[in-house]
């Protein structure tokens, strides 16, 4: 029976002193970042922007619709050389229309991604300070499914994967 327990003892201490030594843990970076005191400044700046956007395109498309309406109400008396014309214009205003709400959305997530940019390095930099000090090997981010933090100490197991597949 004694021997049992040895075997055991001596199978179970190197586990545990390797779990010990190798710390591992996880974040949730979406539910930090909604708790951060700047994400109602950003969110308003950006809902604002938005709102100009959206009136701007307002105008453009009560311009295209009366467009359309006057067309259609003259379309019957119209020679056919300015049909062409006013069918060519309510094209390009189409055409703007599109380019102008591509351009918004670009310019949107151009914004929003300059905004929160300092808040994400921030917390990044939380992330890396808690990670060193309380020394964990790895933390994980569950709401991207990453690895955001990677201790120094890690080891690259890459080399040995390639030797093993004799690969250079």
């Amino acid at each position: 029976m004694l021997k049992k327990i040895a075997i055991v003892l001596l199978f179970a201490l190197p586990i545990y002193l390797m779990a010990e030594e190798s710390k591992l843990g996880h974040i949730n970076s979406q539910e930090i970042l909604t708790l951060m005191p700047e994400r109602a400044t950003i969110e308003k700046t950006i809902s604002d922007l938005q709102s100009q956007w959206e009136k701007e395109l307002v105008k453009m498309r009560e311009e295209y619709t009366s467009k359309i309406k006057e067309y259609q109400e003259k379309q019957a008396t119209m020679p056919e050389s300015i049909k062409q014309a006013r069918q060519s214009e309510i094209g390009e205003i189409e055409q703007r229309i599109t380019t102008f709400q591509q351009t918004a959305s670009a310019d949107l997530q151009k914004k929003q991604q300059e905004l929160f940019t300092p808040v994400v390095e921030k917390v990044k930099k939380a992330i890396t300070e808690v990670g060193t000090e309380n020394n964990y090997l790895y933390i994980f981010d569950l709401s991207t499914q990453s690895i955001i933090y990677q201790s120094p100490k890690s080891s690259d197991l890459t080399p040995l994967v390639k030797k093993k597949l004799g690969l250079k």
